[in-house]
């Protein structure tokens, strides 16, 4: 879900081609807990107690009626750094689009601290209608009707985590279609942005959407995801080597 977050913002080129953080591990957790995740808890509960109220932030987890533009499924050769998907030039609600498992547009942040390799993850509600609980990007939403993907990123920056970003301070990577309806998540073209943060970046959340946050190596969190860990939402092979890749370009300092 997406709403304008100021009028300056600054907008992408619309539509598609048409047809025609240092902790120790909790006590109570369950014994089944990745390690990774027991710090990540206890993180996640000094942040939360220090955080201010996000105006920006929705006042539900989704939106069963906001409208997705439906794109052509995938073809075997798509190529993330080249292809671009194709619009259908027909439209419909996040609810059908989900239960009928259309292809559609999200978009993706990863917040990277560069001085310690580390990523900024975000808990999602127990609201959320996929992946609830899971750890997941640092912050991400489906493209509504009428938004550009670029616009989307900024709004959901702004509503998940209270944070305002400029549109050339995303670094567009890749675009990877992740086939997740089997296992609870959606269809969806992943357009992937990377962001430079710190532990100092200030942040308020969208408690709807997003109940933690914290700092996670970037090679634990690669090796989780690679891993199929369920603590986690899971992304696509394909995504984990493209990921991979780019985060080694990106803390190595290359452009």
């Amino acid at each position: 879900m997406c709403r304008s977050v100021s009028d300056s913002q600054h907008k992408e080129k619309d539509g598609y081609p048409r047809k025609q953080p240092k902790s120790q591990p909790t006590t109570n957790n369950p014994p089944n807990q990745h390690p990774t995740l027991q710090l990540l808890c206890q993180a996640w509960i000094s942040t939360i107690s220090t955080m201010e109220a996000n105006p920006h932030a929705l006042d539900s987890a989704q939106d069963p009626n906001e409208v997705f533009e439906i794109m052509e499924p995938p073809p075997e050769n798509f190529d993330p750094y080249a292809s671009t998907p194709i619009s259908t030039a027909s439209f419909t609600t996040r609810d059908v689009c989900h239960k009928q498992g259309l292809w559609h547009c999200s978009v993706h942040i990863w917040i990277v601290d560069t001085a310690s390799s580390s990523i900024l993850l975000q808990k999602r509600s127990m609201k959320k209608d996929t992946f609830p609980g899971r750890w997941d990007i640092s912050s991400a939403g489906h493209v509504e009707k009428g938004k550009s993907i670029l616009e989307t990123a900024q709004c959901e920056l702004a509503e998940e985590l209270g944070i305002t970003a400029n549109a050339g301070e995303l670094q567009y990577a890749f675009t990877i279609p992740a086939e997740q309806t089997p296992l609870g998540g959606c269809n969806a073209f992943e357009h992937v942005y990377f962001l430079h943060g710190n532990s100092e970046t200030k942040m308020s959340l969208g408690m709807e959407e997003v109940s933690g946050v914290s700092w996670v190596s970037a090679s634990k969190l690669l090796a989780a995801l690679q891993n199929g860990d369920d603590n986690y939402a899971p992304r696509t092979k394909q995504y984990c080597e493209a990921m991979g890749s780019f985060l080694k370009k990106m803390l190595s300092g290359i452009d």
